[in-house]
């Protein structure tokens, strides 16, 4: 394993800020020089950053001009005073026309994933294609998920205690170097000590109520890709989801894959992806 994932993170990427209704907003590309090659767009789950594609996004510069997104509030992105589910989309479309890919292809993971189906329903003429990852998205008539609220995190004295406390939401199986890799680059060293790389007010964010006409109206191509081992999206809620969008594509059910697909299935998202995009 070691080799391709030395080669990938080893792989030059590019800082860029835009800005999103007020907010400064951060993405990094690969390759932004093949400017013939069509766009491709990766975005991170909740309280995640770019670096969760570092070893996976350098696996398409050869067909595509490959980028990833910062959310708002979240790696080296500004703070929010308030997050709504709306400005998401913004992050989305904000980044698509500043980096010149609008309309492009964006690969969402979780919670990238539900603000991006979120985001092809308000503003499609961003979007030429969208391949969701393992997303939740509260369906109708169900009660609100309960989300679990944490006290602010403390700094950390130093770098390797906060490597320490790092943990997957939810947990599961995870490569050594690929969690480590994860771990040091969700950190930042401040003059109060070490902290995580996101807002602590996001932890108060609640993701909209169910909404089955969102996903009724939305007409960009779509492809659901699923992990057969996934505790955050049952194969009965992949499907209920991919029922409601017109013309979707899936479930397309990775097995054994768990929620965070791209870290114990690396090389099988990979390939899956390039399937997709082929």
């Amino acid at each position: 394993m070691q080799d391709w994932f030395d080669w990938a993170v080893s792989q030059p990427r590019r800082s860029h800020f835009t800005d999103s209704a007020g907010t400064r907003v951060h993405y990094v590309s690969w390759n932004v020089g093949d400017t013939h090659k069509p766009g491709l767009l990766f975005a991170h789950g909740f309280l995640g950053h770019s670096h969760w594609w570092d070893f996976i996004a350098p696996f398409f510069t050869e067909r595509f001009r490959v980028y990833a997104l910062d959310f708002s509030g979240m790696g080296e992105s500004g703070q929010r005073d308030v997050y709504r589910s709306d400005d998401f989309v913004c992050d989305y479309t904000a980044v698509l026309r500043d980096a010149g890919i609008a309309p492009g292809i964006v690969v969402g993971h979780s919670f990238g994933g539900s603000r991006l189906l979120q985001a092809c329903a308000q503003a499609p003429e961003v979007f030429a294609r969208a391949i969701v990852l393992d997303s939740y998205f509260h369906l109708h008539g169900e009660p609100a998920p309960v989300m679990q609220r944490r006290p602010p995190p403390r700094p950390y004295a130093d770098e390797q205690t906060g490597v320490a406390r790092f943990r997957l939401v939810p947990e599961q199986a995870c490569e050594p170097v690929l969690f480590d890799y994860l771990a040091r680059h969700s950190l930042r060293e401040t003059d109060a000590g070490w902290i995580w790389r996101f807002d602590p007010a996001l932890r108060e964010f609640q993701p909209p109520g169910g909404d089955d006409d969102l996903l009724a109206r939305i007409a960009v191509p779509v492809t659901y890709v699923h992990g057969e081992a996934s505790s955050v999206v049952s194969a009965e809620r992949a499907r209920a989801i991919v029922s409601a969008i017109p013309n979707a594509r899936g479930p397309i059910t990775m097995p054994r894959a768990q929620h965070h697909l791209m870290l114990d299935q690396p090389l099988a998202l990979i390939g899956v992806l390039r399937a997709l995009l082929a």
